[in-house]
């Protein structure tokens, strides 16, 4: 895999936009009110209690296959002017955040910061890569729309899969492999 590839001259504005908005959202979300923090825990915590039953292999492929699922779900929507992939980014961006700042009253900033980076480091740029290229994929479609693209989009949903599964799908494998090992080690 070529790392430079994961930042190709196609998507690399998309991406950047996409990061400052999740960033500014995961800020948002350390802000939270009390409220709002103890909706996402309750949550969070639904989440994860409806894989605790399930076996290792089997709490990997879900968590895989809903993972694989949104994500591509972000891209294809993506062609619908990019609301949905921008929400999906900055709704991560701020329930990380509100995790984050739970975690940190409990444990500290560092311990805080070492419970999210299994998310932070795989998950949230498979994820930003995804969006990155629904967006542009968005601006491909308005860009036929308006004439000043002459290239099917059918050929840049392509380009976009070819990207995913070489890029996102990798990211999302290992991703899942340190979640369930997460999920399994936790009492």
């Amino acid at each position: 895999m070529n790392p430079a590839g994961m930042f190709e001259r196609t998507i690399r504005p998309y991406l950047l936009v996409l990061t400052l908005v999740f960033a500014a959202s995961f800020l948002a979300g350390t802000m939270a009110p009390p409220a709002v923090s103890r909706q996402m825990a309750e949550v969070f915590q639904v989440v994860v209690g409806n894989y605790r039953g399930l076996a290792g292999g089997m709490l990997f492929f879900n968590i895989l296959v809903q993972n694989v699922m949104a994500t591509i779900f972000v891209i294809l929507s993506g062609a619908i002017v990019g609301i949905i992939p921008t929400f999906a980014v900055s709704s991560n961006g701020f329930g990380l955040g509100v995790l984050y700042r739970q975690a940190s009253e409990a444990s500290g900033y560092s311990k805080a910061a070492l419970k999210i980076l299994p998310y932070g480091v795989l998950e949230i740029p498979a994820l930003l890569i995804a969006a990155s290229y629904g967006l542009w994929l968005g601006v491909m479609a308005v860009r036929r729309m308006r004439g000043k693209e002459s290239t099917l989009l059918r050929f840049h949903i392509e380009h976009s899969f070819r990207r995913y599964f070489a890029i996102v799908f990798p990211l999302l494998v290992i991703a899942a492999g340190i979640e369930t090992a997460l999920i399994l080690a936790l009492p």
